[in-house]
């Protein structure tokens, strides 16, 4: 690591918090992160944000090929003198710009293996769950409050729009958690790895993904109000009688909160808005 920061010296990069950039240092932890991915000879692996590639070590010699996406030319220059391997294609791009169905030329899916920067983790986590048939796996360390967030069952405090939409796609699982004394610069939370099985088909398809997401946002806009008052109030243009008559068909208590709601309920939830509104 010592050799590592004089290359970040060298190319006269140093470390920004304000992008949340906090790099794993810790030599066991990263030989233990590929483990868990079991990163192969059959796996081409995305990585959001390498740095100056101290994953990228690990992940070279484990996968097929090694698709290092850097936003930081500066970054991205230290990288390519610290890793100098066959099977790395540097790429030097926004993952929140790119398009990223260009990656689908590769002709199998990827499996992404990332510490990523804390502040985008929850755009970053949407643009890559929502692009259909493109990943088998993702394993990315987030700050441990989005972690919990992801993996949060009903009736948990920590339920909300972002577990229900990874849910939908996936199997979130939390399957390490990090004191931040293995990152450098020290973030000031704790992290953790979570694992994201990605589903071939959802366990109950939404008619119309976009009004999926859109009932769900609405339904927990108001958090400590019962479902029915933060539907009615929430712009879906819905009187609070059709809105009582949607949940009852769907199987929902009007007096329930959203973070109560199964993703079965909220899916078919949506499903009755999205005819509903077909037809008025």
């Amino acid at each position: 690591m010592r050799q590592t920061r004089k290359a970040i010296a060298q190319f006269g990069f140093r470390e920004k918090k304000s992008l949340g950039q906090h790099f794993l240092v810790d030599e066991n932890v990263l030989a233990q992160i590929v483990e868990l991915a079991g990163v192969g000879k059959g796996d081409i692996v995305l990585e959001i944000g390498p740095g100056p590639g101290s994953l990228t070590k690990y992940l070279v010699n484990k996968a097929q090929k090694v698709l290092a996406l850097e936003l930081d030319e500066k970054l991205a220059s230290v990288l390519r003198h610290e890793v100098r391997a066959e099977n790395l294609e540097v790429i030097v791009s926004d993952i929140l710009k790119i398009n990223i169905n260009d990656l689908k030329e590769y002709g199998q899916k990827l499996k992404v293996v990332s510490n990523l920067p804390y502040n985008i983790s929850t755009e970053v986590i949407f643009r890559l769950l929502e692009t259909p048939g493109l990943f088998s796996e993702l394993y990315l360390m987030l700050q441990k409050e989005v972690a919990e967030r992801l993996v949060a069952r009903p009736v948990g405090k920590d339920r909300g729009l972002l577990s229900v939409i990874c849910q939908y796609h996936s199997d979130p699982e939390i399957v390490m958690r990090l004191g931040p004394e293995v990152f450098k610069p020290r973030p000031k939370v704790d992290s953790a790895l979570v694992k994201f099985r990605i589903l071939e088909n959802p366990k109950l398809e939404a008619a119309d993904y976009h009004t999926f997401k859109k009932v769900v946002r609405a339904a927990f806009a108001m958090r400590r109000k019962m479902v029915r008052n933060s539907l009615a109030k929430s712009g879906l243009g819905l009187e609070p009688e059709k809105v009582e008559e949607l949940l009852a068909s769907a199987d929902i208590l009007s007096t329930s909160r959203a973070e109560e709601l199964e993703l079965e309920n909220l899916v078919k939830l949506s499903n009755l808005y999205f005819k509903a509104m077909e037809n008025a």
